[in-house]
């Protein structure tokens, strides 16, 4: 009856105490869910414009191989320009060495007079005419020749500063292309890192949820099995105190039946002037009521088992406070032990961090915390001063993983 009476105290005790944690628990909760929503629609924004970044990339990177497509197809005219030039330039010199062969070999032969001879020699005018022509023809298809290579120079080598003039046109355009490939990709590369930062914010927004959820949860099923325990106390008082007004009622009954016999023996020895006194006596003695004993204040002992159903583990226990100068107010998971004091530094590979768990003597805690010593089948619980630390020294415990 004392350990149920103790349970139900301490639980009661327990649940006010974190009755304001909860709706706190709670209002973060809710802070949590806008801070993930909006988080989420950044995100949805980072990704439509990665796209357009993207689509932008490809367009640039398809005109860059335009343009470097460009840039070779007009080198290779411009090496088949310059062959050309190089080619005329020959034949014209060509020309110009046969033209003054020519006319060496007209200085020295006399082939002016053998030229005026052989029209002379004409036997008609007609004759003569057509000699005439056709050395006036002979001489001008020379000077034509000649003219029409200088005019292919001509052109050629306009047509090689044309495309001179082109190529490094192309090549100033491919480069200021490349320039805003390059602004893209570091834009694309900084959307990427900021979708990979609010990828990492929803993770830790999602196992804070969870942390408060489970914590959320656990307070209920607390809260539920301390309402259990208060009716089932209630009960078991009122049948206590029923079955201890029974038993005072039958020890009164015995007490005014023995005074009524010891009434009636002296009554029959006392004189005959007496009987009214005596009578009076044992009537008043009979109607005295009997103190009835205080009930005893039952005293509170720590619960050796827990309450809760999960997995269960028999570990050793020790004990730490934020107190200590050698300790931060922030644990593992980012916890302020001046908030919530009730946690416990676990082992994550025997008990994940984030578990709510109930430790029998410590109650209903959270594994937020870790440590160097804390290795395989310890704890160490955390206590908001240094004297309970002392207090609780070091134990075997029963730990039950809620969640």
């Amino acid at each position: 009856m004392k350990k149920k009476t103790f349970g139900f105290v301490a639980t009661a005790i327990l649940g006010v105490n974190m009755l304001l944690p909860v709706f706190a628990h709670a209002e973060s909760l809710n802070e949590l869910d806008k801070k993930e929503t909006a988080i989420t629609r950044q995100s949805d924004k980072i990704s439509g414009e990665l796209q357009l970044a993207l689509n932008d990339v490809n367009e640039k990177y398809q005109e860059v191989n335009d343009i470097r497509m460009k840039i070779r197809q007009n080198e290779a005219t411009l090496v088949k320009t310059k062959t050309e030039i190089v080619e005329t330039e020959q034949k014209i010199d060509e020309r110009k060495t046969a033209i003054a062969e020519r006319m060496k070999e007209v200085q020295v032969n006399g082939m002016t007079e053998r030229s005026i001879n052989a029209l002379l020699e004409s036997k008609d005018l007609g004759e003569f005419l057509n000699r005439a022509f056709a050395m006036s023809v002979i001489q001008n298809a020379e000077k034509t020749k000649v003219a029409s290579l200088g005019e292919a120079k001509d052109r050629l080598t306009e047509l090689k500063a044309t495309q001179e003039k082109t190529q490094t046109q192309l090549k100033q355009d491919s480069q200021n292309l490349e320039a805003e490939s390059a602004k893209l990709d570091t834009k694309m590369a900084n959307l990427k890192q900021e979708l990979a930062e609010n990828k990492t914010s929803l993770e830790k927004i999602s196992q804070a949820k969870e942390v408060e959820t489970a914590r959320e949860a656990a307070e209920k099923t607390q809260k539920e099995q301390a309402a259990k325990e208060a009716k089932a106390a209630q009960a078991e008082a009122a049948k206590k105190a029923e079955n201890e007004a029974k038993a005072q009622a039958e020890k009164t009954a015995a007490m005014t039946k023995a005074q009524n016999s010891q009434a009636s023996a002296a009554s029959s020895a006392a004189q005959s002037t007496q009987p009214a006194e005596s009578s009076s006596t044992t009537s008043q003695q009979a109607t005295q009521p009997a103190e009835q004993p205080k009930p005893e204040t039952p005293k509170p002992a720590e619960p050796s088992t827990p309450t809760t159903s999960g997995k269960t583990m028999q570990m050793q226990s020790t004990a730490y406070s934020c107190a200590e100068s050698v300790n931060t107010f922030f644990t593992a998971m980012g916890i302020d032990l001046r908030q919530n004091p009730q946690v416990i530094a676990v082992d994550p590979s025997v008990i994940p961090l984030g578990s709510m768990v109930e430790v029998s003597g410590y109650g209903i805690a959270i594994a937020g915390d870790t440590g160097g010593a804390i290795k395989g089948n310890i704890i160490d619980c955390h206590f908001p001063t240094v004297d309970q630390c002392i207090q609780w020294g070091r134990r075997s415990v029963t730990v039950t993983v809620i969640s």
